[in-house]
């Protein structure tokens, strides 16, 4: 099973990825802190917010040197309490362990932004923050999607599980064609190094996967991933792929159960 798994000191996120630790030798567990600022301290829907992220070690000194995961030394996600806007920013490194993005929020609701990275030599790390956008708090329910096909502009993808079920491993496949089905897509040209990218969170955001490709050379129709659901429960899936200098971001709502 190709994948890594981390869970952030006192939450429940979880993280699973492609192979980030066999990158960079033997893995180096360090304590590691995130100080978050946002600019504007109030948000309005709408307006541009400058996101500052700096990492320190357990000392209080600021860490200097990040390893590349995917083309990027850090992703960070932005996803709505309601889990309907979503977001995969890169903040740019600066310096003294500081990294910056701008970016802004579409509707009023609380924000949950994830950032993930690996201090070189060390372990691959997850750290989040919430924010408030506007006044208000969503309260729309989420739908479960019953048919988990979907069209995203010219291309069709359909997501399906060998299998569904909490606490096992499950291969999760997206089939990717042209709109009407009948011609697969086989020229997927890669995103960040890999054939497609998957973002998981369940309902409440308490837990998080980050999903990488068995097979990140891929070029399609059929892109693959090994995984794992830690708990029962609804999750909200977003899998990422370009074709032809566009990305697509494809969402599906599941309902994992226990057994």
């Amino acid at each position: 099973m190709n994948q890594d798994s981390l869970q952030e000191q006192n939450n429940e996120h979880m993280q699973h990825g492609g192979s980030h630790n066999s990158q960079h030798g033997k893995s180096v567990t360090e304590k590691v802190n995130v100080d978050w600022k946002v600019n504007p301290l109030v948000i309005s829907q709408g307006e541009e917010v400058e996101i500052v992220i700096t990492v320190k070690n357990k000392n209080g000194a600021p860490t200097t040197a990040f390893a590349i995961v995917h083309e990027k030394q850090m992703h960070l996600l932005a996803i709505s309490k309601d889990l309907s806007s979503f977001q995969h920013l890169h903040p740019e490194y600066k310096r003294e362990g500081e990294f910056k993005v701008s970016t802004h929020f579409p509707h009023s609701d609380t924000y949950k932004l994830f950032a993930d990275f690996m201090p070189e030599g060390g372990a691959q790390q997850l750290k989040s923050f919430e924010i408030q956008v506007g006044n208000e708090k969503s309260i729309s329910q989420i739908k479960l999607d019953e048919d988990l096909n979907k069209t995203i502009k010219d291309l069709a993808f359909e997501l399906k599980f060998d299998s569904l079920v909490a606490n096992h491993d499950i291969n999760m496949t997206f089939t990717i064609t042209k709109k009407d089905g009948k011609e697969p897509i086989t020229q997927l040209e890669p995103y960040l190094g890999s054939a497609g990218h998957v973002v998981i969170v369940s309902e409440d955001l308490k837990k998080f996967l980050h999903v990488h490709p068995t097979d990140e050379k891929i070029t399609g129709p059929i892109v693959s991933y090994m995984t794992s659901f830690p708990e029962p429960g609804i999750y909200k899936i977003w899998g990422q792929f370009k074709y032809k200098g566009a990305v697509y971001t494809v969402p599906f709502v599941i309902q994992v159960p226990s057994n």
